[in-house]
C-alpha cells in the first residue's frame, strides 16, 4: 500500500494544474491524504472536490474538461495502477490487450472498487483467450505430426489413397460459401420476402448492460432469420448509432454498412417506409391477440430488454403514431410460472413459424419450457390445492365438534 501510495504521488507531482479555470482556483493537494482521496476515485465521471485552504471542500467543474486531468494523463495513471496490482499478485490484464472501448470504460467508472472489478473481467477474458490459442496451436500441431506420420506410411505406395489429408472425390464446402449461400436468401428476401421491422428507438429507456444484451439478440436475430429456408426482410429502424446497441453491434458485424451486406438498418422511422394502415405493433400490454398471420402486414417488434423495467412503452408509443396494435395469444396455450416476456430472437422464431405454417401451436414450441406450467405441473398442483383444503376443512369440522362438546358440559345457570 505504501508502495502505491508513493508512486502515485510521484505520478501527481509531475503533472502541472493550471492556475485557474472558470473562476474556481485549482490547488495542490495540501496532505497526502487528500491526494490519495483523489487517487482513489480516478477517473472520474463526476465532479471533483476542490480542497480550499481551511480544509472545506466545493465542487469543481467536470475533469473531462480540465487540461490538468485531460484522458490521456488519466489513461496513464491507470496504467500505472494496473502495473501496481499485477506486482502485488492481483489478477488484472495486460495493458497492451485492452481495447480502446474499454479504456473509455474504464476512464468512465468512478471508484477503484469498481476498477478492480473490471480489471478482473478482462483478465478472465484474456485467460480465455489465452487458452483458446493454445489449444489451437495444440490440435495444428496434431495434425501436423499426424500428417507427416500419414505421408510416412504411404510414400512406397504406388496407389491412389482416399481419405483425410489424401485424395477425395467430393468437393469440399468452406464456411465463405455458406454464408454467400446464406446471404442470397437474404437478397432474395428483400426483393420478394414479407417484411418484419424490429424498433431501436428503446435505448432511452435500458441501462448500458440491457442494450448490450439487446446488441447480442439483435445478432441472434440476424442468424436464425438468415438461416431459415424463407427469412423475412428485416428492417432496424429508428437505429441510433451514437448508443451502445448499434455500438456494439457495429462492433461484432463489422460489414453491417457495406451496401453488398445484406442488413436493413436506418435511423429513418417505419412510418416513413411503409403506409401506416400496413402497421402492426406486436406489444404484451394491448388487449388485442393476434388470430392469424397476415403476410401483407407489417409487424413490429420492440427491440427492448426490460428486465429492470415493465413499463408499457410500447403500448404508448404504438398508440401515439396511431397504430394497429396486437400480442401474442400465449394465455391460450400455455399457464406461465413467472413474466411473459420473450427474447428478441424467440420473438422472430415465432414470426418464422407463423409465416410458413400459420399454426400458433408449432409456433409457440419456441417459448422456452422454463417459463410455463406443464400438465403433469398443473396437476400436482391442483393435488395440493385440494388436499389444503379438505385439511382446513377438517379442521374446522373439528374445531365446530370441540366447541358443541363444550358447550353442552357448561352447566346452565339455575
Amino acid at each position: 500500500m505504501l508502495r502505491t501510495f508513493a508512486l502515485t504521488a510521484r505520478i501527481f507531482a509531475k503533472t502541472s494544474f493550471p492556475a485557474s479555470l472558470g473562476g474556481h482556483h485549482l490547488q495542490q493537494p495540501a496532505c497526502g491524504a487528500a491526494l490519495w482521496k483523489q487517487y482513489t476515485n480516478l477517473p472520474h465521471s463526476k465532479e471533483l472536490p476542490e480542497q480550499k485552504a481551511d480544509g472545506s471542500e466545493t465542487a469543481k467543474p467536470n475533469s473531462n474538461t480540465t487540461p490538468g486531468f485531460d484522458a490521456e494523463k488519466r489513461r496513464k495513471v491507470l496504467e500505472l495502477e494496473i502495473e501496481v496490482m499485477r506486482q502485488e499478485g492481483r489478477k488484472v490484464p495486460s495493458v497492451s490487450t485492452i481495447k480502446p472501448d474499454q479504456w473509455e470504460h474504464l476512464l468512465g467508472l468512478s471508484s477503484r472498487n469498481q476498477r478492480r472489478q473490471y480489471y478482473l473481467y478482462l483478465w478472465n477474458i484474456e485467460m480465455v483467450r489465452l487458452g483458446q490459442k493454445l489449444k489451437k496451436e495444440r490440435k495444428q500441431e496434431e495434425i501436423a505430426k499426424r500428417r507427416e506420420e500419414l505421408m510416412k506410411a504411404t510414400a512406397a505406395n504406388d496407389h491412389i489413397v482416399y481419405g483425410l489429408f489424401h485424395n477425395t472425390m467430393f468437393l469440399r464446402i468452406y464456411d465463405s460459401k455458406m454464408d454467400h449461400f446464406h446471404n442470397n436468401r437474404l437478397v432474395q428476401a428483400m426483393q420478394f420476402g414479407c417484411n418484419l421491422v424490429i424498433d431501436c428507438s428503446y435505448d432511452d429507456y435500458m441501462n448500458d448492460k440491457e442494450m448490450r444484451n439487446t446488441a447480442k439478440q439483435l445478432m441472434l436475430c440476424f442468424a436464425l432469420n438468415r438461416s431459415h429456408e424463407e427469412p423475412f426482410n428485416i428492417h432496424h429502424c429508428n437505429a441510433n448509432y451514437g448508443k451502445t446497441t448499434m455500438k456494439q453491434l457495429e462492433k461484432h458485424l463489422v460489414q453491417i454498412h457495406q451496401p453488398e451486406f445484406p442488413f436493413n438498418v436506418t435511423d429513418r422511422s417505419y412510418t416513413e417506409l411503409f403506409p401506416k394502415e400496413r402497421l402492426v405493433y406486436l406489444t404484451p400490454h394491448c388487449k388485442n391477440d393476434l388470430t392469424e398471420f397476415n403476410p401483407d402486414d407489417v409487424y413490429i417488434i420492440g427491440a427492448m430488454v426490460d428486465k429492470s423495467s415493465q413499463e408499457a412503452v410500447s403500448l404508448g408509443k404504438a398508440k401515439k403514431l396511431g397504430l394497429r396494435m396486437a400480442r401474442l395469444p400465449l394465455d391460450r396455450y400455455f399457464q406461465f410460472k413467472s413474466g411473459k416476456s420473450l427474447t428478441l430472437d424467440q420473438m422472430v422464431a415465432i414470426m418464422l413459424e407463423l409465416k410458413t405454417s400459420n399454426n400458433f401451436e408449432k409456433a409457440f414450441q419456441h417459448v422456452p419450457r422454463r417459463k410455463i406450467t406443464t400438465v403433469d405441473e398443473a396437476a400436482a398442483k391442483s393435488r395440493r390445492c385440494e388436499r389444503w383444503r379438505n385439511s382446513n376443512l377438517t379442521s374446522t369440522t373439528n374445531g365446530r365438534a370441540i366447541s358443541e362438546t363444550i358447550v353442552n358440559k357448561v352447566p346452565s345457570p339455575s
